[in-house]
């Protein structure tokens, strides 16, 4: 099974399981995936967790009205604020968290475009993981809020 979809069925069996059937839960709760990363809800803010050897850690949320925000740290999970990048509109919201690990991917059966022949392991790319999951906002305050609720 592909990395991400076990980390995204790991996100749906913790919200099931963690939050009250039928409703949003309160601040505070937090999500995990077996990828080494985690969310923990607060406020209007989004605290992320990451394995320490991790590094080129990205944060995406997207939502309502074209809403966009990303940030960027080289070796630590970072925050999110969400009135950091707009106006936080009430509705559902997606975020993304990628980084890069410690293990090499595995050497193309092709070299790529414009290998140079030497066997530089800072040239060799990283293997990724990700995180993914969706959340609520409402009177700009984070809630998640189960897969029942996401289909109404």
């Amino acid at each position: 099974m592909h990395r991400n979809r076990v980390a995204q069925i790991v996100v749906m069996l913790s919200l099931a399981f963690a939050v009250p059937v039928g409703g949003a839960a309160a601040q505070g709760l937090s999500v995990a995936s077996d990828a080494g990363l985690s969310a923990r809800f607060a406020g209007s803010r989004i605290y992320f967790d990451a394995d320490p050897t991790y590094f080129n850690i990205t944060v995406s949320v997207s939502g309502p009205d074209g809403y966009h925000g990303q940030v960027f740290s080289e070796r630590r999970a970072p925050s999110f604020r969400l009135a950091d990048f707009g106006e936080v509109a009430d509705g559902v919201y997606r975020f993304e968290v990628t980084a890069a690990t410690q293990a090499f991917a595995r050497q193309a059966v092709r070299e790529p475009s414009g290998y140079n022949g030497r066997d530089s392991t800072a040239q060799r790319p990283r293997e990724g993981v990700s995180f993914s999951g969706n959340f609520r906002v409402e009177n700009g305050q984070v809630l998640v809020f189960d897969n029942a609720d996401q289909e109404t």
